[in-house]
């Protein structure tokens, strides 16, 4: 029929309206990108003015077209989850009356398969690379470039990223892994440029000319260790012989200053790796378990 309306004999009234309504919502669950389930509802009801206020709405089960309900349509960034979506009558108290509307809640599943190839896995790959940069020669030049290359292929990748991560105030599950991944990086690079000053810091003793090695000699017999540099020294040692534990280095009395120095530095190195290591699969894991 012509009519979009059916009066019934108890006075109800069944409205009929085929379309698409548009509507902007609030989504909630949106802190857990890209593994969130969101959610979005619509309200139906009177004006809030009470002059206007003359209808009595009633709500049916919402009824869904059988492609919806099929876990196989898979070509889209969100699934509508019709087994979670549910109507309610909700009453809000107004200034001097109470106004009654029904509300339809929808939940929707995102697609977090792409978003885990393309986004998390290669943020977990390239932090596990970097720590790559232990075992690089201290001395190498190739040991900083390699970590800034690493941070840089990050930056990049945030970039990506940035075009599909939702905007909000709220601190994103995705924007951790990636800030977390970032400062471990970041935490190579400053273990490469300290490394590296420690090797580079003093002049050897046993290299140069005579007159070279007898300055060195009456230069350091001056000097007195003060408190601050003993302890820097003990922190060094104690940070060195954590990372001795695997590395197994020996350091002999018969050894140059600088070769103890190279020692130390490759046993900070595995005491560093180890440290990153066991940091960011503890920190990987938590933010998992913690997703939802």
């Amino acid at each position: 029929p012509e009519a979009h309306a059916s009066v019934y004999y108890d006075g109800s009234v069944r409205w009929r309206k085929t379309g698409i309504l548009t509507g902007t919502c609030e989504l909630t669950g949106v802190i857990s990108f890209p593994f969130d389930t969101t959610s979005c509802y619509f309200d139906f009801g009177d004006d809030r003015d009470p002059l206007f206020h003359r209808i009595k709405y009633n709500y049916v089960a919402p009824q869904f077209f059988s492609s919806l309900e099929d876990d196989k349509w898979n070509f889209q960034e969100y699934r509508l989850l019709t087994t979670k979506t549910y109507v309610e009558e909700v009453t809000e108290s107004l200034s001097g009356f109470e106004n009654r509307f029904i509300r339809y809640r929808f939940y929707f599943d995102r697609a977090e398969k792409f978003y885990v190839h393309m986004f998390v896995i290669v943020y977990m790959l390239f932090s596990y690379l970097s720590f790559g940069t232990f075992w690089i020669d201290a001395e190498s030049g190739d040991r900083l470039g390699f970590g800034t290359s690493i941070l840089f292929l990050m930056v990049a990748q945030d970039i990506s990223s940035a075009d599909v991560t939702p905007i909000t105030q709220e601190f994103l599950w995705i924007g951790k892994l990636s800030l977390a991944s970032k400062l471990l990086v970041l935490f190579t690079i400053i273990h490469s440029i300290v490394a590296m000053w420690i090797l580079t810091k003093d002049f050897d003793g046993e290299d140069g000319s005579q007159e070279e090695r007898e300055h060195f000699i009456e230069t350091s017999e001056e000097k007195e260790p003060s408190r601050a540099r003993s302890f820097k020294k003990l922190v060094f040692d104690r940070y060195c012989q954590a990372g001795n534990v695997f590395a197994r280095i020996e350091i002999k009395e018969g050894d140059s200053k600088r070769l103890k120095r190279e020692k130390k530095v490759r046993m900070a190195d595995v005491t560093s790796f180890m440290l990153c290591f066991v940091a960011y699969t503890i920190l990987v894991i938590s933010l998992l378990t913690t997703r939802n």
